[in-house]
């Protein structure tokens, strides 16, 4: 009996560090869980590898736990997450064009919050990398 109760405990553990968010790159696919699920869905636009502040956001606050946790519970994030070496041509950059344009934000990175049917709630582009305010302006909206 200890050996599985010593077990389930390591289990969640492990569980607990390697928590990640669920993203989708599609607006239909996130849309459609949306709807399924009831949340709101945080759009994410983003360049991970090559743009300083939003590899700051991706450490401080996508990578947290707390907010993974938050966002798991609470939204479907929809990522459009631009390479540095990108085809201006290719689906990423279509989307990245078409979701900068239709909230009018050239804002990079940025978050926008908005419901299943693509209305924006709220757009944040300033202080990427501070959970607390990320999370604050999050609740207040969501």
């Amino acid at each position: 009996m200890k050996v599985n109760f010593l077990t389930l405990i390591t289990l969640f553990f492990l569980n607990l560090s390697f928590a990640q968010i669920t993203k989708y790159d599609d607006w239909d696919i996130a849309k459609q869980q949306s709807e399924l699920k009831g949340k709101n869905i945080l759009i994410i636009l983003t360049g991970a590898e090559w743009c300083k502040p939003c590899v700051k956001m991706e450490k401080n606050v996508i990578e947290n736990e707390q907010f993974i946790e938050y966002a798991n519970q609470n939204l479907v994030i929809l990522e459009i997450n631009i390479p540095r070496n990108q085809n201006y041509n290719s689906k990423i950059m279509k989307d990245y064009v078409y979701f900068k344009d239709k909230y009018s934000t050239n804002a990079l990175p940025v978050m926008i919050l908005v419901d299943k049917n693509g209305t924006e709630k709220i757009s944040l582009s300033d202080n990427l990398n501070s959970l607390e305010k990320v999370l604050e302006r999050l609740k207040k909206y969501n």
